[in-house]
């Protein structure tokens, strides 16, 4: 494995302080490259400010949720329109054709957090039948109900204070008027290449004259722009049963797609009741089953018995029985966790005693084998807002594999999901086995962070089931050892990983270590039996911060991706 110096690199030498100075409160974005090129963005400390902070993982769309709070809106304002100008600055990732998305807000005025289930819905006409493992993957009988314009509008309406057309006005303008395609835009259109031209909808918005587009390019999606605001003008409603709906349906029926106006109209998104953890002095909040944070909390409340002053986060005891802990969780997450509506034991799998009984299960210094899902990466993003109010947000977002089913639906340049990967199995004897007019699974773990009755901090990641892992890490870090929101989501991190595929797959697992991740704990893990691989996709977290005693917001994106926190 090829080990660099990941802290150095990426410009981060020891820990910082969690508590701000003033005059840190209108720090300057990022200021150095790292080095390393496993690492896309900027390293820079947190950002701060006193009247809100966005971060996402996009720069010109966290920009767009920071002009909602320069124009007076709050938290929840901000992540709509940082949710839809990424729809049109990372279109491979999410948009208003997205099927996966879960929403966590705390609500300064209602004193408590919420959570929103905007997950989509398998058409009623789908079966094992007519359905097949390509059909998940891509084209007109891949996407599930999208549920981007219904779950944005149903937050505005609840929390926010702005209308449509005012959080639209961003994501309008960049795709009306165009976006500058990054390094990363053009090597992810790059490499989708084959998918983007297979359709020919799509092709004609993401490949001009044959080719995708390159660094530096102005891209313009003006389709896109005339959804938005035919949406901005007549509501959501035009999505789900009016001229959109029509468009849509019809345009993937005439290609052999399953969706009807009757699976579109009987779309909702839910307001769900969030499940809980207490975590060294702190309550953590986030989505019940149907998302994977039941096993994000299980693998935290594990944690638990390390002392900080004694067990070192880059330790092989800390490392190994992080490993070890989420191969017990995947086996619950993966026999239990689905989007269909059945009982499952939450309060078990949450309790200190199930903690005990599972820290049990794991040898010191010995990795066990266990059958384990498959995880793949994905084509999911995560942002995360806070207010001077004390709204906080953490949000995420995903048309599941990048550019989702690959289809723009006719002329309105909305990218549609690929819902039914990840979301289903085809398997009719596992509990996540797809069936007709079903909510899909998903493992996004976005999670709020209270202390003393006030929200300090939102956290959320992208990277298929990498994510609940990476949401554990950050808040560990945070939590346990007083890392501060930027150095807990930049630090080097270990995960589970490995090729995807039909779940489970067997008793092997990979372990991915980050460049810079310690020698010497690696070396530990491998004559603890770890299968240690050359790092690949670790997930990229973004994460907003509020300090309790001074109210000041702090935010922290991934250097592994392209995206910015701003503050004001």
């Amino acid at each position: 494995m090829n080990r660099r110096d990941f802290m150095k690199s990426a410009g981060i030498v020891g820990i910082l302080p969690v508590a701000p100075s003033l005059a840190r409160t209108t720090q300057a974005l990022g200021q150095t490259r790292p080095a390393d090129a496993y690492l896309e963005g900027l390293a820079h400390p947190p950002v701060w400010g006193r009247k809100g902070v966005v971060s996402s993982q996009d720069l010109q769309a966290s920009m767009a949720g920071v002009h909602m709070l320069m124009n007076g809106g709050n938290a929840i304002d901000a992540i709509v329109a940082t949710a839809a100008a990424l729809n049109v600055c990372e279109p491979n990732a999410s948009g208003m054709g997205l099927s996966h998305g879960f929403m966590m807000i705390y609500s300064a005025r209602e004193k408590k957090v919420v959570a929103l289930d905007m997950m989509g819905k398998s058409a009623r006409a789908a079966s094992f039948k007519n359905m097949s493992e390509s059909d998940f993957d891509e084209g007109y009988k891949a996407p599930l109900v999208p549920a981007g314009i219904g779950g944005w509008a149903e937050a505005l309406k609840r929390y926010g204070t702005m209308s449509l057309g005012d959080v639209f006005e961003p994501a309008i303008e960049l795709a009306e008027e165009g976006f500058v395609v990054t390094k990363r835009d053009a090597a992810s259109f790059a490499g989708a290449a084959a998918k983007l031209q297979k359709f020919p909808t799509t092709a004609a918005i993401f490949m001009e004259g044959g080719r995708t587009p390159v660094e530096g390019q102005l891209l313009k999606q003006k389709q896109l722009a005339a959804s938005f605001r035919k949406i901005a003008r007549d509501g959501a409603e035009t999505f789900y049963q009016g001229e959109l709906a029509d468009k849509i349906v019809r345009f993937l029926q005439q290609n052999g797609g399953l969706l009807t106006k009757e699976d579109f109209a009987n779309w909702r998104p839910r307001w769900r009741e969030p499940i809980h953890i207490d975590f060294h002095g702190h309550t953590l909040y986030s989505m019940p089953p149907g998302s994977s944070s039941f096993a994000t909390f299980q693998v935290l409340n594990i944690m638990e018995n390390l002392a900080p002053n004694e067990v070192d986060y880059y330790s092989a005891e800390f490392a190994h029985q992080w490993i070890e802990a989420w191969k017990l969780a995947f086996i619950d997450d993966d026999r239990y966790n689905t989007g269909r509506d059945v009982d499952i034991p939450v309060a078990r799998f949450l309790s200190k005693d199930y903690a005990r009984e599972q820290r049990s299960r794991i040898a010191p210094t010995r990795a066990a084998e266990r059958d384990l899902p498959a995880l793949g990466a994905v084509g999911t993003t995560s942002l995360a807002a806070a207010d001077a109010a004390g709204n906080v947000v953490a949000f995420t977002q995903s048309l599941v594999r990048a550019y989702g089913s690959g289809v723009a639906a006719a002329d309105t340049g909305i990218l549609l999901n690929n819902g039914h990967r990840f979301g289903f199995i085809l398997d009719e004897n596992h509990v996540n086995r797809l069936t007709p007019g079903t909510h899909a699974k998903g493992v996004m773990t976005p999670t709020i962070i209270m202390r003393d009755g006030q929200a300090i901090g939102g956290v959320g990641s992208a990277g298929g089931y990498t994510i609940p892992q990476t949401v554990g890490l950050t808040i560990a870090q945070m939590l346990m050892y007083g890392t501060d929101v930027q150095e807990a989501i930049a630090a080097p991190r270990i995960v589970l990983n490995r090729e995807a595929g039909p779940v489970p797959v067997g008793p092997d697992v990979d372990v991915y270590a980050d460049p810079g991740y310690p020698e010497q704990v690696l070396d530990k893990l491998q004559a603890f039996g770890h299968n240690l691989t050359a790092p690949r996709s670790t997930g990229t977290v973004s994460g907003v911060y509020r300090d309790p005693s001074t109210g000041l917001l702090a935010g922290g994106t991934d250097p592994r991706r392209e995206g910015q926190a701003i503050a004001w």
